[in-house]
């Protein structure tokens, strides 16, 4: 039997490197996600998403450049919108290089904790699966006992003796009835002794078991006491196993009613995914508005609207529209701050680490906005449920921002959404008033165009059939009252009940019942 401390280091090396090599790929794949992980945290951390996007996309037009292929077309957002323009036009864009430097500078300085969280992760899964299959003393010496004994030499014993059974009787149920009292009295034969299959005695030192007779049985003593056979109880049943709960194509649980109504996603979410943004009449005119207000740099654009009217889905679609490299956007979703608190959230919007101070927080915002302006790029603060502000003297603070401008151009653009009680309170404030150039409200839908947003959310979620009868559309607006969050509330579960009862379409029934639900 090998002894582990008399093994030289290479040995043990090699027997470590046998375990170790199966959980390299396992090692591997958890140490490049973990990398992954904490370098797109950190890139995250200091910049956003759509200038990660933005950033990859130059950095793609500069390879394809670089291959010869200036003449490629890459979508790239402009003043109007994303447009497609071919990479050689694209990387001649003034100020794109000065405003691509800085990025990679934080996409560079996540590089090295990503690698090394990489490789830590890498090699400690490593030490911890090979330790996790080492081998035990006790298991090695119990298999090299067992290899041992296979080995030994066999050695033939002593067939034992035949066991000779007494020859059976026929069942009680088979045998002929007598009269007890007539019945001759039949001598039994001795049974031969049964012989157990024991190794024989070598030397005479143990003697055979002495052989037990057994008892005499006479046909009385079964016909006054016939034997009792316990009866055979079955067993009981056992429960038939649930089958697993079916899945659809999409691997959703069938509780959704993607599959059923031939959708891709869930088509009615009230969450602001500018896939679903509906360009009706009224909202278009409100994005035009803003966009006009933002890009002329007017100083203060507001727009209003009822509960659910879709004015955060429009301040995401606004976003889109000014996501290009000219633009440095502050999004301030919860604007339930005192002043300070209110600047700071704005610094870290815009990238900047925020201090406890207002002094140094305004000195800080201020040498964001010349240096936005010596690069080309417009500073935007979009406000979103504005009339949370808790206290009028952030709108005070608001107003004095403004004053960061020049001679002919205001050093950034203030974008106030909120619900209809927001113009209630900046109309109380002359002052602040008076630097809002531009204002709409949203109201809400009609008929018809109910039943265009309806058709067109469908329609974005890739179906191809029709799934609202008018019937149903009409209740749908009457209980909504045309607000596009009330909609996709009550279209929502229109779809669901109608997948539970299996019917064909959406029709007015079910859009009463879901009406009478929520309601």
């Amino acid at each position: 039997m090998r002894d582990f401390a008399t093994l030289d280091v290479g040995t043990l090396g090699r027997e470590w490197w046998q375990r170790c090599q199966p959980q390299i790929g396992q090692a591997l794949a958890i140490g490049a996600l973990l990398g992954l992980l904490v370098g797109g945290g950190l890139a995250v951390k200091y910049l956003s998403l759509d200038t990660l996007t933005l950033w990859s996309k130059y950095q793609l037009a500069r390879g394809v450049a670089g291959a010869g292929l200036s003449s490629a077309k890459i979508t790239w957002p402009g003043e109007r919108g994303e447009t497609d323009t071919t990479v050689g036009e694209l990387l001649q864009t003034p100020g794109l290089d000065a405003w691509a430097e800085p990025v990679s500078y934080q996409v560079i300085g996540a590089v090295p904790p990503a690698l090394l969280s990489g490789i830590l992760a890498f090699l400690a899964t490593l030490l911890w699966s090979t330790t996790r299959i080492a081998p035990d003393r006790t298991t090695t010496e119990s298999a090299e006992l067992a290899e041992a004994v296979t080995e030994a030499p066999l050695v033939e014993t002593e067939k034992p003796l035949p066991v000779i059974l007494p020859q059976l009787q026929p069942p009680l149920d088979e045998r002929p009835r007598q009269d007890p009292s007539e019945a001759p009295r039949v001598e039994t034969e001795q049974p031969l002794p049964v012989i157990l299959p024991h190794l024989q005695p070598q030397s005479g030192e143990f003697p055979l078991p002495a052989s037990r007779e057994l008892p005499e049985a006479s046909p009385q003593a079964f016909a006054q006491e016939p034997p009792r056979i316990p009866p055979i109880v079955p067993p009981p049943p056992r429960p038939a196993a649930r089958p697993a709960p079916a899945a659809s194509p999409s691997g959703k649980p069938v509780t959704s009613y993607e599959s059923y109504w031939g959708l891709r996603e869930l088509p009615f979410e009230n969450v602001p995914d500018p896939k679903f943004y509906y360009p009706d009449p009224m909202h278009e005119e409100a994005l035009h508005r803003l966009l006009y207000g933002v890009q002329t740099r007017k100083g203060a654009v507001m727009l209003t609207g009822e509960i659910g009217s879709g004015k955060t889905l429009l301040s995401r679609e606004l976003g889109l529209h000014l996501s290009g490299q000219q633009y440095d956007m502050a999004m301030i979703a919860n604007p339930s701050f005192g002043v300070e608190d209110f600047l700071a959230e704005v610094l870290y919007q815009l990238g900047i680490e925020p201090t406890k101070t207002k002094v140094k927080l305004l000195h800080l915002l201020n040498d964001r906005l010349h240096e936005n302006y010596k690069k080309g790029k417009q500073t935007l603060i979009v406000v979103d449920e504005a009339q949370a502000i808790p206290d009028n003297q952030v709108f005070e603070e608001l107003r004095l921002l403004l004053n960061f401008q020049l001679n002919d151009r205001f050093l950034l653009t203030l974008v106030l959404m909120g619900q209809p009680e927001l113009n209630d309170r900046v109309m109380a404030l002359k002052q602040f008033a008076q630097r809002i150039s531009i204002k709409y409200h949203l109201g809400a839908f009609s008929r018809e165009d109910t039943a265009q947003y309806v058709a067109f959310r469908l329609k974005a979620a890739q179906c191809q059939r029709e799934v609202f009868t008018n019937e149903a559309l009409a209740v749908i607006f009457e209980r909504s009252g045309g607000i596009p969050r009330n909609i996709n509330r009550l279209c929502d579960l229109c779809l669901l009940i109608g997948f539970m009862d299996r019917a064909p379409n959406i029709n007015r029934a079910i859009a009463e019942r879901a009406a009478a639900d929520i309601a």
